[in-house]
């Protein structure tokens, strides 16, 4: 289903037919369904909530800006010399032992990296501040609300690619005919996220109760799934 097909079956089931206009477009009821979607993704975990995403990185790279990123799992650097996995600090001892401005380091190949927020106060739609140095990292017209990422040590002295493992957000549904894994595999579920939240909406403690109870049911079969596949044929490696 795309969101077009989720938001009329959504108003039909809820009876607020006020949530969309007299054509069927949103009037509301987009929002529902974008919350009810989100808080499905941070409700259960499964093989769909992970995912990797790859960075271009030129040289004299340090950084990675991630958009919908929940948690960094693992991250690889490759190129010329293969795939090379990349050991987690913390932002305290990455501070401490490149305290230097990036400029100055000697470049390399990346062996290091620390999750860092971009976030600045008062919010600035259109800087990302890199908080170990303290410099401009880029200008974009996109707001940073969304936006996280990584600082990674030495800079890389050639091309490659930044590989990210972690936990990311479903894509966002915001045109009639967008598609993602909730909408098109398990539209059911998703409704019952979009009146779950509605349901919350109203303060109404035993009617979200119930919903929360029907999507439990499915996500509790969906995990049970992954789990099976993740088990599957697996007892020791030999060496």
């Amino acid at each position: 289903m795309n969101l077009s097909e989720v938001r009329s079956l959504f108003v039909e089931r809820s009876g607020r037919q006020d949530l969309v206009t007299a054509t069927g477009a949103d009037n509301g009821a987009n929002f529902f369904i974008q919350s009810g979607q989100k808080f499905l993704d941070r409700l259960v975990e499964m093989d769909k909530s992970w995912a990797r995403k790859f960075y271009e990185a030129s040289s004299g790279d340090y950084y990675v800006i991630l958009e919908n990123c929940r948690a960094i799992k693992r991250v690889w650097f490759s190129n010329s010399d293969g795939r090379i996995p990349l050991e987690k600090v913390s932002l305290e001892e990455f501070r401490n032992a490149y305290s230097d401005p990036p400029d100055v380091i000697d470049s390399g190949t990346p062996s290091y990296y620390t999750p860092i927020s971009l976030r600045t106060s008062p919010d600035d739609s259109h800087v990302i501040i890199d908080w170990v140095y303290g410099s401009k990292l880029t200008d974009t017209a996109t707001q940073d609300f969304t936006y996280n990422g990584i600082l990674f040590t030495p800079p890389t002295d050639e091309d490659g690619l930044v590989e990210v493992f972690g936990l990311f957000y479903h894509a966002k549904l915001e045109n009639d005919s967008d598609e993602n894994f909730w909408s098109v595999v398990h539209p059911e579920v998703l409704l019952l996220g979009a009146l779950y939240q509605l349901e919350v909406s109203y303060r109404n403690t035993e009617g979200a109760k119930d919903w929360l109870n029907a999507i439990m049911l499915h996500l509790d079969g969906l995990e049970k799934d992954w789990v099976e596949q993740d088990i599957a044929e697996v007892d020791q490696m030999e060496g």
